[in-house]
Order: C-alpha cells, then sequence, then structure tokens
C-alpha cells in the first residue's frame, strides 16, 4: 500500500506555495512594468505631438513599448488556452527557444532585476540620505556647543578684563577650560 510520510508532504506543499507565490509575483511586476511603459509611452507621444523632439533614448522606450503591446496579445491567448502545466511548459519552452523576443520586455528576468535593482537602489539612497542628515544634524549641534563654549569664553576674558581696569585683581574660574 501507500505510505504518507506527514513531513514530505508538508514540505513538498510549502515549496509549492513558495513557487506559485514567486510566480504571481514575477506576473504582478511584470504587468505593473508594462502599464507603467505604456503611461509614459502615451506621455511621451504626447510630448512629441506638442513638438518635443523625442531623444534616442526615448525613441528606444516606444518602440520596445509597442513591441510589447503587439506579443503581449498572443501571449495571453496561449495563457488561456487550457492547457495541461507540462503544456504550457513545452509551449512556452518552444516560443523562447526559436522565438526569444516574442515574450513581451516587462516579463524577462533581466528586466524584472533591473527593476529589484532600482528599487533597492532607491532604498539605499534613502538610508543615504538619512545618514547624512543625522550626521549634518550632528555637526550642526557639535558646531553650535563649539560657538557657545568660545563666546562663554571670550565673554570671561572681557569681564575680566573690564575687572582689572579698576584694580581689581582678576577672578578665577573653576573650569579648566582654556581662556581665547
Amino acid at each position: 500500500g501507500l505510505t504518507y510520510d506527514r513531513e514530505a508532504i508538508i514540505r513538498w506543499l510549502n515549496d509549492l506555495w513558495v513557487k506559485t507565490k514567486n510566480g504571481i509575483m514575477f506576473y504582478v511586476k511584470g504587468t505593473r512594468l508594462f502599464w507603467n511603459d505604456i503611461v509614459y509611452c502615451s506621455s511621451l507621444i504626447g510630448r512629441a505631438a506638442q513638438g518635443y523632439t523625442l531623444k534616442p533614448r526615448e525613441v528606444r522606450t516606444i518602440r520596445r513599448t509597442f513591441k510589447d503591446i503587439i506579443t503581449f496579445i498572443p501571449v495571453v491567448i496561449i495563457l488561456i488556452i487550457p492547457l495541461s502545466p507540462v503544456g504550457h511548459v513545452l509551449v512556452f519552452g518552444a516560443i523562447q527557444r526559436f522565438f526569444p523576443d516574442f515574450f513581451p520586455s516587462c516579463f524577462t528576468e533581466q528586466r524584472q532585476n533591473l527593476l529589484q535593482l532600482y528599487e533597492t537602489t532607491e532604498f539605499s539612497e534613502v538610508t543615504i540620505k538619512e545618514n547624512l542628515q543625522e550626521r549634518l544634524t550632528r555637526f550642526l549641534e557639535a558646531f553650535a556647543f563649539f560657538v557657545a563654549k568660545k563666546t562663554r569664553n571670550t565673554y570671561r576674558l572681557l569681564t575680566d578684563q573690564t575687572d582689572s581696569s579698576s584694580d581689581e585683581p582678576p577672578s578665577k574660574h573653576n573650569d579648566d577650560e582654556k581662556v581665547v
């Protein structure tokens, strides 16, 4: 008969859950990238219609997005066709092998990795700015303390000189600070 290993089944289900979650997140990110590309390209087309000369990078972006729009429709149709999971893997594997540019660019690992790199760089930049702000605050506090100390010492020096002009001995301060 069949034996059931509870731990193996739980591991398999957890692994299946993680892979499913990663796959869904991949397509969600791809869809978000696709939408952002469409919005950005529509703004570029609007600017070009107003007479603005597009830069070569912007023209490449428009071309890539139009290609993505054209290839998105067949990919969605293939995904909707009721095939077994193995059939989808075989169909997409064959398409990717023989027509590597068939998939929209926002659904490629290269573009998704680039998005992740931008997001982590953005987070690091915010962290660096916070650290710089904290350093600036500490520096300003130290500078204010330094100025206050020097002002106090200068005031004491001036008041001591005023006292000595009246032929009284200067008073000694118990501070271990040097007078400027």
